[in-house]
């Protein structure tokens, strides 16, 4: 029954929310009885990989928190075994160590935690075995959490990212249409809207790729083989034409002679309104030959070359992302 009532988006964020309580718990359990000393560790490292199957990659969420922490403990570790004693000594250990890790990590993003548990090792071994001992337990405490995470993602809702991928996809269709919607009219007061809708769309399709990686494909007969990153590259070029489209219905004067790519652009819109409901639509095939730019009498004039021509690339575009979107079970 409340399978019913709630939409596919609150049922997704209802598997989200499980998923992070069962993780955190489960987490907080195995760290208690591994007695590792700071189980909230455990716990952090569960919440930012399960939080990772809805932004980006979470298996790589998980091997750069492992790694990055690894690092840091290693740094961390030799920087407080010979840095001099007192509070000048910890300063300057925690000061070379930090930065040192901070330049390494740029662009490397399995780094980025290393500086953080460099610190905790550095400010918190009063002792060359208190050290070693405080960087392993903090090692286990980050694999403990990262592995619980990775389990709970793939042993609890394993299709929560699929959802969220199929949610986001139809809303990134359902945007396009509206901001297509909005180009053919071209008003000049809607511009300002136009671009607005331009950035949400761009932050959707940005949004889309990253939930893309973080599908985890598991070796079953069930395993889908079709490329998201596909259909993402397709949603991009459906936005360029947009784009092309925008340069001719937006040139003052040329409303009426637009017309008959107007009518057909509608189908367009049409075909992007269906596959935000999830229905495959109608195939647009070819453009109509009299609506090419070769066929057309104003050939030489810049609205109608491109509107010729982002209707052809649209044309091909949207059949390809159509495709896409049936190959993946979207539509």
């Amino acid at each position: 029954m409340t399978g019913r009532v709630l939409s596919p988006r609150r049922r997704a964020e209802l598997r989200a929310a499980m998923q992070m309580a069962v993780g955190a718990i489960a987490a907080l359990l195995l760290a208690t009885a591994l007695k590792l000393p700071h189980a909230y560790w455990s716990v952090i490292s569960a919440i930012v990989v399960i939080q990772a199957s809805v932004g980006s990659g979470v298996l790589g969420v998980a091997r750069d928190r492992a790694l990055g922490t690894v690092a840091g403990a290693l740094v961390g570790a030799a920087a407080a075994i010979v840095r001099p004693d007192g509070m000048t000594g910890m300063a300057v250990a925690l000061a070379i160590t930090t930065a040192g890790l901070a330049f390494l990590g740029a662009g490397r993003p399995w780094l980025k935690i290393a500086p953080v548990t460099a610190a905790i090792v550095i400010a918190g071994g009063g002792s060359p075995d208190g050290t070693a001992t405080l960087a392993f337990d903090r090692v286990m405490e980050i694999l403990v959490g990262s592995a619980v995470g990775v389990a709970a993602i793939l042993l609890l809702f394993p299709r929560h990212a699929r959802t969220t991928f199929r949610l986001q996809a139809r809303e990134a269709a359902s945007e396009a249409a509206t901001l297509l919607a909005l180009v053919l009219k071209g008003e000049p007061a809607d511009n300002e809207d136009i671009r607005r809708r331009h950035a949400e769309l761009k932050a959707r399709l940005d949004t889309l790729g990253a939930t893309a990686k973080s599908v985890i494909e598991l070796p079953t007969p069930q395993r889908e083989t079709a490329d998201r990153a596909a259909l993402v590259r397709a949603f991009w070029r459906v936005r360029s034409d947009i784009v092309i489209l925008g340069r001719a219905f937006q040139v003052e004067g040329k409303g009426d002679s637009l017309a008959p790519w107007s009518a057909a652009a509608a189908r367009v819109v049409a075909r992007l309104e269906a596959l935000s409901q999830g229905r495959f639509g109608e195939p647009l095939g070819e453009l109509a030959l009299e609506l090419s730019l070769g066929a057309s009498p104003d050939a030489g004039d810049l609205a109608h070359g491109a509107a010729a021509i982002g209707l052809a690339h649209m044309h091909r575009d949207l059949d390809d992302l159509a495709e896409r979107f049936k190959d993946l079970g979207l539509a």
